[in-house]
């Protein structure tokens, strides 16, 4: 059992997305997984919007007060509610119902009354967001605030930067979701009973592992609760999802050994079906004819990306991708030696620029670009439009490249893709002596959050000099690692081809 709490806001948003999220919160904080770069990158952001946001509200007077000094936050807050002359308090506080919360910005309206503005760094309206505000509303009325509106103030994706100054005004956009809350804050006494009763029990809430794990969020206990399936699991068969995974679930159907010989199978389920019950890799007979498209010189590409909130160089809007490394190996002839050419920002000027003109004298001007994804051809797309004198370049590039994402979709499957075809789970299947493990720099949302403590620094200032080069060599590291890997699978395919028709 747990002694039940002060909630804050924060732990009943955790609540209401799994009980037994917040059950283990208050009682084994320590199996929940380490933040990652980019959860901590994200919850930076989300301060950094906030900050500016307050830039809209002019007079207005923050609670400047340590987190862990209640008392004093509570104090302060009420004093400046009792003042006239604040238009708008940042970060006021208050306790109800034993529910703790802090609003972003409370402004003052006419009357004595208030609006609640709860400042997000999403495009959207979600319905956590709602449930955040009718959180916050339901604490204000039961301390004897009234509240005439609720609104949600939230990044404007349509704001394009100019340079200099952001403009607080254009950068956000606000929603009234008062009538959206009415709803929710009649369920609320409920909802908060729920969580109540459920932290009062011996043990955690017995709660199966299901879509809760991952949202609103990917919740920090996710891998305490979702133990790895094995490779034969029957969910890892490509697109089986919803209903007809549910139904052979509820058939007591977990392994594809077990499937039926009358089940009816996407060709690309049938595949994977096959090489799983082999244990080795299949490929469809199309797979030759893909790759015999491949001529030579190949260049194999891989761009890196961040997508801050708010944008940072001219012409960007909110969560444009600043393209800032890539990598690029050249294979000229049958069984050559890849070539290794790269670019990294190491520095936070532009990188746009520069990025795609050493690019374009990298890749040279013939043979197909092979690449992973879709993701590199957004990129050039972007960048033709934030240069038009460039756009013929960037359209060039794109021309001639070649997913091989869509050829592995469609024509390939190993056990140990468990179901997912990221770079991350198919390299090591079919190249091992390739993979991720141990890399400081291991996945493309590591990339972005190391690139910018890299050339902005940390809070409190630059980085060491050590310490920068270790992240310049692990963004290096894991970029090549990437373009490397592609290499590697093309020709493991193109093996296991030769093989199939010897």
């Amino acid at each position: 059992m747990v002694s039940i709490p002060l909630l804050s806001k924060r732990r009943v948003l955790a609540g209401l997305q799994c009980h037994k999220r917040l059950y283990l919160q208050l009682t084994a904080p320590d199996l929940a997984a380490a933040p990652s770069e980019a959860l901590t990158f994200r919850f930076d952001q989300g301060c950094e919007v906030g900050s500016l946001a307050q830039q809209a509200f002019p007079g207005g007077v923050a609670v400047d007060v340590a987190p862990d000094q209640l008392d004093a936050a509570l104090s302060r807050t009420a004093a400046l509610v009792r003042d006239p002359a604040v238009p708008a308090i940042f970060e006021a506080t208050f306790r109800h119902d034993d529910v703790l919360a802090r609003v972003d910005v409370l402004a003052r309206a006419t009357g004595g009354r208030w609006r609640l503005i709860e400042v997000k760094s999403g495009t959207g309206i979600k319905t956590h967001y709602l449930q955040d505000a009718a959180i916050q509303r339901h604490v204000l009325t039961g301390c004897g605030l009234e509240v005439e509106a609720a609104t949600v103030m939230r990044v404007n994706r349509d704001y394009v930067y100019e340079g200099g100054a952001l403009d607080a005004m254009r950068l956000f956009t606000t929603h009234d979701v008062t009538a959206e809350l009415r709803e929710i804050e009649r369920e609320l006494p409920r909802l908060l009973a729920g969580v109540r009763g459920a932290l009062a029990g011996e043990a955690p809430p017995a709660i199966v592992a299901g879509r809760q794990c991952r949202t609103p969020w990917v919740c920090e206990f996710y891998d305490h609760c979702n133990v790895p399936r094995p490779d034969d699991h029957v969910a890892h068969l490509p697109g089986l999802r919803g209903r007809r995974l549910a139904d052979l679930l509820t058939r007591g159907i977990t392994r594809v050994g077990d499937l039926p010989d009358d089940i009816s199978l996407e060709p690309r389920q049938e595949l994977a079906r096959r090489a799983v019950l082999e244990g080795r890799a299949r490929a469809t007979d199309d797979l030759a004819h893909e790759l015999a498209a491949l001529s030579y010189p190949r260049a194999f590409m891989d761009f890196e990306t961040l997508g801050p909130a708010l944008p940072r160089f001219a012409g960007m809007r909110p969560y444009d991708a600043i393209p800032f490394q890539w990598s690029l190996h050249v294979v000229r002839a049958p069984g050559a030696h890849p070539e290794h050419h790269e670019f990294l920002a190491t520095d936070s000027g532009d990188p746009r620029r520069r990025f795609l003109e050493t690019l374009a004298e990298a890749v040279g001007d013939r043979g197909p670009i092979i690449v992973y994804s879709g993701f590199e051809s957004r990129s050039l797309t972007d960048l033709g439009r934030w240069f038009p004198d460039l756009a013929p370049v960037a359209e060039r590039i794109h021309a001639r490249l070649w997913d091989l994402l869509k050829v592995m979709r469609l024509h390939v499957y190993h056990p140990r893709f468990r179901g997912s075809f990221s770079l991350k789970q198919v390299l090591p299947a079919l190249v091992p002596s390739l993979s991720y493990d141990g890399m400081e720099v291991a996945d493309g949302a590591a990339a972005g959050p190391a690139w910018d403590r890299l050339v902005r620094g940390r809070a409190k200032g630059p980085l060491e000099p050590a310490e920068a080069m270790r992240l310049e060599r692990a963004l290096r590291d894991y970029c090549g690692q990437d373009t490397r890997g592609l290499v590697e699978v093309v020709r493991a395919l193109e093996g296991y081809c030769r093989s199939s028709t010897a």
